[in-house]
């Protein structure tokens, strides 16, 4: 089965959610913008084994967000044995006007991290390295950067402290993250479509990872049976710490 480590699956329509499902390619990881969105991750995940849900607060969508709010998602990863927040985190590319609540949002959830032993997925455009020096100062064990097209250096830190650095099916496309795939290790990969996002004309969806695949096995020179192999096993490292 191919690993979508970052999907919007509560943005796709029933019908194409469904001709996913029943395809039993693919396990999804499907991360939340906010309350709606993490309580229907819940719902789609109590319904299909495919589905492994994620809550939290995307940092596009924090303006409005109330203290009570954020307490009512701690509610849910209490009460849905949730293992993975996401998708919270910075951004200074594309809103760097509200950092400062995006920070203050962030540091909740990495405390709520640490409290419960939970595995983060990350959105993080030309901040990498302010989450990455959060991520180690707060300890936090098992981080996941969505779409990464940061510095080769930090991602060499990246590596080295154990996170994993996601490839999008963009690479299909994107020069820039074709040269990530390049240096990173395998034993780092996670795969992901972000669907159903938009990037230049192009809808990026699961329907797409089987071209990654291969993309990637052709870059890294490995076999794509060893990079299936390799890719479950770096997701249940992300989702277990193990």
């Amino acid at each position: 089965m191919y690993i979508d480590a970052h999907i919007h699956l509560t943005e796709f329509s029933e019908n194409e959610l469904m001709s996913l499902i029943r395809e039993k390619k693919y396990t999804f990881i499907s991360v939340a913008e906010d309350l709606r969105s993490s309580l229907e991750n819940i719902k789609l995940s109590l319904k299909f084994e495919e589905v492994i849900p994620c809550v939290g607060i995307h940092p596009w969508n924090i303006k409005n967000i109330k203290s009570s709010d954020l307490e009512y998602i701690k509610k849910l990863i209490e009460e849905n044995n949730i293992r993975i927040i996401g998708e919270i985190g910075l951004d200074l590319k594309f809103h760097p006007e509200t950092f400062d609540k995006q920070k203050e949002i962030f540091d909740f959830f990495i405390n709520i991290a640490k409290e419960y032993d939970l595995s983060i997925n990350l959105h993080s455009p030309n901040a990498w390295k302010e989450c990455f020096n959060i991520l180690i100062k707060n300890d936090i064990k098992s981080a996941y950067f969505h779409w990464y097209t940061g510095p080769i250096d930090l991602l060499k830190e990246i590596e080295g402290s154990g996170y994993f650095i996601g490839i999008n099916v963009a690479a299909l496309i994107q020069e820039k993250h074709r040269k990530i795939i390049e240096e990173v290790n395998v034993n780092n990969i996670l795969t992901e479509s972000d669907g159903p996002y938009i990037y230049r004309g192009n809808l990026l969806h699961p329907k797409k990872l089987n071209e990654l695949y291969k993309l990637i096995s052709d870059i890294k020179k490995v076999p794509e049976s060893f990079l299936y192999s390799i890719i479950k096993r770096n997701a249940s490292s992300f989702l277990y710490h193990r």
